[in-house]
């Protein structure tokens, strides 16, 4: 004899429910890795790549001298006289 239909219908449904959240969070996991945090990353590294925060601060320093208050006006020279290299891009 088979058990009645509504005997464990509350169990049965809890881990129905239970596997499709587990399902449901793990896809919107690696939806939102693989759409939003592996494009930024490589979007990051394709910057930095030729980035020269050196050049930068000489272009920041070439510009208005009221646009960065703390910008030396010899920047490259002062890192030359400390013995500190400067890369180049």
């Amino acid at each position: 004899m088979s058990p009645p239909a509504m005997r464990g219908m509350l169990h049965a449904y809890g881990r129905k429910a239970i596997g499709i959240s587990f399902i449901g969070g793990l896809t919107a996991t690696l939806a939102f890795y693989f759409g939003y945090v592996q494009p930024r990353h490589n979007k990051y590294e394709e910057f930095f790549k030729s980035y020269d925060p050196y050049t930068r601060m000489r272009e920041i320093c070439a510009q208005n001298k009221k646009y960065m208050h703390t910008c030396p006006d010899e920047l490259a020279k002062l890192y030359e006289e400390k013995g500190k290299p400067i890369h180049s891009a």
